[in-house]
């Protein structure tokens, strides 16, 4: 919050002097989001005010209010064995069967971090992310029918972004 001082002239005309009320001002930019952490509290997604957050067993979902534009988030863990779930594998495979209409751009990818941005055949914008900690393997989806400029469908990425998985 930004804190600006009241100014009083004095009578002789002088340069103005500032007293010590601070006026507080409000900025109209600022985003209200919420954090949410799963009940493990291994997994958070930032909430945007007026977004829906629904949990079930399988996923977790954050939507719109118009119901454009919604992350959904899909959690696999280990079998057990002593190979380490690696993100980059699961994008290769998943875009191997995403129906795309577009070359997906890849982002910089690693083990634990791997990110595409495509759009599929019926037009609609897609970023998915796959976070893994070696146990766990979370896929995350944005998907908006609005354009990818707009404000609602950037927000879903900040959705996107925000999420975050405890090292395991």
């Amino acid at each position: 919050m930004a804190i600006s001082s009241t100014t009083k002239k004095k009578k002789s005309g002088s340069t103005p002097k500032r007293t010590s009320k601070p006026t507080p001002r409000v900025n109209s930019n600022h985003k209200q989001t919420g954090l949410y952490t799963a009940p493990r509290g291994n997994v958070t997604i930032a909430v945007p005010a007026f977004w829906s957050l629904r949990q079930t067993n399988d996923d977790l979902e954050v939507e719109s209010p118009t119901g454009k534009t919604s992350v959904i988030v899909t959690a696999f863990q280990s079998d057990g064995s002593s190979k380490r779930l690696d993100a980059r594998e699961y994008l290769q495979h998943f875009m191997e069967t995403a129906q795309t209409k577009s070359k997906p751009k890849l982002n910089g990818n690693t083990r634990q971090h791997a990110r595409a941005r495509f759009r599929d055949v019926d037009g609609d914008n897609w970023e998915v992310l796959f976070l893994s900690n070696g146990k766990t393997l979370l896929l995350a989806t944005c998907n908006s029918s609005l354009p990818s400029t707009g404000k609602e469908a950037k927000v879903g990425v900040t959705v996107l972004e925000s999420l975050k998985l405890k090292r395991g």
